[in-house]
């Protein structure tokens, strides 16, 4: 079970829940694959509890659970094969000086060392009444000091309103119980699920930690100091030039003709010569060269000439107020080529393709704004998360911060009265199963060409991607993935040549 492909029935653990029964799922190891099956299943299971807003929030804090288990598993299959009595201070001493060497720094092995072995851990789920109970146990039980350093860490934890108090103040990271724990607690007590629901137990044959989601939370506005200053950075921008408004408005208006419109547009050079770049730019560079504005406005379609027109108000404010951020707007570039692609892949018409591409070029646009009041600190949580497969969630954003980049993204977008698709998509980016229903494929598409992008820019690795969606758009294998990334960033690279 454990080295299969797929280990997660949805439909049996949705009906085991349904009636009330146990639901147990084992490992000897938890792999990253297996993180991204328990990601799925949680999408699966919050959708039956009503409670999908918190799928980001649980999976976290059972993945910092499961990875914790791994190690302790880790250590006493090391503690033993080095004939050292854990349960000895002598012995630990010894054994954890040489654990972060031997074992941490030559991770990739330890599956292979635990596999078919003594040890096990299970994930737990049972429903009782319209609160969800999870657990994860292993066959290892906590020695005196590991459970004075966790109980310290828990105490510590009481003391941070939001995570930015912890990334300076937590030293002591031995087997994940600095920041990790941490994380559990802020994440517990800033979702509304509270703290106290969170317990460790251990005797002499296992150690389990277990988590209770009552039917009715309610999370706590984070306050910081640099959440009030990017707010009072948004009411400080301007708006969009009156221009681009008053196009915008014939754009929306069905009595305007396409004449009418590009007339307007040539009154004013700048914006001219921005349209006719876009209409040009790399989503749209399987058509024919456009020369002028009326074929711009005929080729590109007054819904999403509107989006180009947001695209272009939104640059010339981001430039003018914190420079060319270019590691940005190459990103948002390079997912919009994504998207493009995707979308035609997937039967979308050319038009609706358009529209989703130009959503992408804005999808980023919260982070100018992270980026510009506090870049060390933002580029703190972005390595952290960076790399390997940390998870797709802005979650720290928003224990550090009290706002995630697609937060600040949709205020900016109320602020300059985007359309419901631009809005979306800026929101929902991250978490597209949150859209609303009439606009989640759009946001799917650019879910997933975000996530390829990060793939490509060594951001996020494969299994930190929804399953779900992998499915959706049949890239879920590794290798078919990753082919797919090469090829269309071959083609991306080509239309910037």
């Amino acid at each position: 079970m454990l080295r299969e492909k797929s280990f997660v029935n949805f439909k049996d653990i949705i009906s085991q829940l349904e009636t009330s029964k146990e639901s147990r799922i084992n490992f000897y190891f938890v792999t990253e694959e297996q993180n991204q099956e328990i990601y799925a299943l949680l999408v699966h299971v919050m959708g039956y509890m009503d409670k999908l807003y918190l799928v980001e929030v649980i999976f976290t804090v059972l993945k910092e659970l499961l990875m914790n288990a791994n190690k302790a598993n880790a250590k006493r299959d090391y503690f033993s094969r080095e004939k050292l009595d854990i349960q000895n201070s002598t012995d630990y001493a010894k054994g954890m000086s040489r654990f972060q060497e031997n074992i941490i720094m030559k991770w990739n092995e330890q599956l292979d060392r635990l596999d078919g072995g003594n040890y096990y851990i299970s994930l737990l789920m049972k429903v009782d009444g319209k609160s969800i109970h999870f657990a994860v146990e292993n066959n290892a039980p906590i020695t005196k000091e590991e459970l004075a350093r966790v109980n310290r860490r828990i105490e510590v934890a009481k003391n941070y309103n939001d995570l930015s108090d912890a990334f300076t103040d937590v030293s002591d990271s031995t087997e994940s119980a600095g920041l990790g724990l941490v994380l559990i607690q802020l994440l517990l007590k800033n979702s509304g699920i509270g703290s106290d629901k969170f317990k460790i137990f251990t005797n002499d044959k296992i150690t389990r930690a277990t988590l209770t989601v009552p039917d009715v939370t309610t999370p706590v506005e984070i306050q910081t100091g640099l959440k009030t200053k990017l707010l009072n950075e948004i009411d400080g921008l301007p708006p969009l030039p009156h221009s681009l408004t008053k196009i915008i408005q014939l754009c929306n208006n069905p009595d305007s003709d396409l004449h009418m419109i590009s007339n307007e547009i040539e009154r004013n050079p700048a914006l001219s010569a921005d349209l006719l770049k876009l209409s040009n730019s790399a989503f749209f560079a399987n058509r024919s060269q456009v020369s002028s504005i009326l074929q711009a406005v005929k080729v590109v379609g007054l819904k999403n000439l509107r989006n180009l027109l947001y695209v272009s108000g939104v640059r010339k404010i981001m430039d003018g107020q914190y420079g060319k951020m270019m590691d940005v707007w190459e990103h948002s570039s390079r997912c919009s080529y994504y998207a493009r692609y995707l979308a035609t892949e997937n039967n979308h018409t050319n038009k609706i393709a358009d529209i989703i591409a130009v959503c992408a070029l804005l999808h980023d646009i919260g982070k100018f704004l992270l980026l510009s009041v506090d870049r060390g600190f933002f580029k703190k949580i972005e390595t952290y998360q960076r790399g390997a497969d940390s998870g797709n969630s802005t979650l720290l954003e928003e224990m550090a911060i009290g706002l995630s980049h697609p937060q600040l993204g949709a205020l900016l977008a109320e602020k300059w009265e985007f359309p419901p698709d631009l809005r979306v998509a800026i929101e929902y980016h991250h978490k597209p199963f949150l859209a609303p229903p009439e606009l989640r494929d759009l946001v799917e598409v650019i879910y997933m060409a975000n996530m390829m992008a990060d793939y490509h820019e060594q951001k996020k690795g494969f299994y930190a991607i929804d399953k779900n969606l992998l499915a959706k758009f049949n890239l879920d294998n590794i290798d078919v993935f990753s082919a797919a990334v090469n090829k269309v960033e071959v083609l991306y690279k080509k239309t910037n040549e």
